[in-house]
């Protein structure tokens, strides 16, 4: 058993599906804070007016998108054995909402960085031949120009450096892994716009983010290749 003894910082893995992906990342911070009120965690809150139970969550996450291993970091005011912390969480989750596992940090531990995701959807039988050769033509390629496109700009990248692995299984599963910059990187619907699959999204196929790898602190002198 894990006692959070002299570390109150703890790292929590969860898991969001089901109708809960249809809820936005700022409703899922509320809904946090509420479940830490709900089950009595001795949370450390910050200075000020208002103060805010102290959680820094990884990388928020896109709306409609799954999840399976996504991370958080909570401060605590007083040491807690993580699978009670687990317990008390899974008792007041909503459906959706699962906590996976529960970590010390070392005193003095950074705000987690994330340094790559991985992503998975499936494809339909009829796409898949398409869907093969347009990964192919992709992974192939030394560059891969992409213009993201809004209202008030528009943003230049090179996609292809920022696609560290990709594959369509025998199953018809699309798979592929994303590096992540602090000045911005490719959405996973990015990547399936330049395989012609971005339509898939709109006929019900559900994007799952599989994992979220963290890096070191160093991480954060990347900059993410423009064309």
């Amino acid at each position: 058993m894990q006692n959070l003894t002299e570390a109150f910082k703890v790292r929590l893995r969860f898991a969001k599906c089901g109708e809960l992906r249809l809820v936005s990342h700022h409703d899922l911070m509320r809904c946090v804070e509420r479940m830490l009120r709900r089950a009595e965690i001795p949370m450390a809150t910050s200075k000020g007016f208002n103060p805010r139970p102290k959680i820094t969550f990884a990388l928020a996450l896109g709306l409609g998108i799954e999840a399976k291993a996504e991370v958080v970091d909570l401060e605590l005011s007083e040491p807690m054995e993580s699978p009670a912390l687990i317990a008390r969480l899974a008792a007041v989750a909503p459906p959706g909402l699962v906590f996976n596992e529960a970590s010390i940090l070392p005193p003095g531990a950074s705000a987690p960085r994330p340094r790559t995701v991985e992503y998975s959807i499936p494809v339909l039988d009829e796409r898949r031949e398409q869907a093969q050769s347009a990964l192919e033509l992709l992974l192939a390629s030394e560059t891969w120009p992409f213009v993201r496109r809004r209202a008030d700009r528009e943003t230049r990248f090179d996609l292809r450096q920022q696609v560290l692995e990709a594959e369509l299984s025998g199953d018809g599963i699309l798979r592929f892994r994303l590096r992540v910059f602090p000045d911005g990187s490719v959405r996973p619907e990015e990547l399936l716009e330049a395989l012609a699959l971005r339509d898939l999204l709109d006929h019900g196929a559900v994007l799952t983010r599989t994992n979220v790898e963290l890096g070191p602190e160093n991480d954060s002198t990347l900059k993410t290749p423009r064309m």
